[in-house]
């Protein structure tokens, strides 16, 4: 059963970079699973990774969980953040940057 919403862009383009993802649209709950398991690919990649969210048009707490989450592994690099998810991360109490 769907819930009407479209499901947002979070694949890699084929002939793109392995250690690059850019995902487009929103990154919620309702697309956690799939950015979860395109974040873990990513990382199977050896040495630093990057991640573009200037196509990203919304992110709840589900996936800003999984980015810092993401961070931890420490070689990664995030551009394109918006100032919506800057706000969203200090409202959570982060101040730190996504990029390692």
């Amino acid at each position: 059963m769907t819930d009407g919403r479209s499901m947002s862009q979070t694949h890699q383009v084929e002939g793109q970079n392995d250690r690059h993802l850019a995902p487009t649209g929103e990154l919620t709950i309702f697309e956690a699973a799939e950015f979860k398991a395109l974040l873990v690919k990513l990382f199977a990649n050896d040495g630093l990774v990057s991640l573009d969210l200037s196509g990203v048009a919304r992110v709840d707490t589900a996936a800003i969980q999984l980015m810092l989450a993401a961070r931890k592994q420490g070689r990664m690099f995030v551009t394109g953040i918006s100032d919506d998810l800057v706000a969203k991360l200090n409202q959570l109490g982060f101040t730190g940057s996504l990029s390692e």
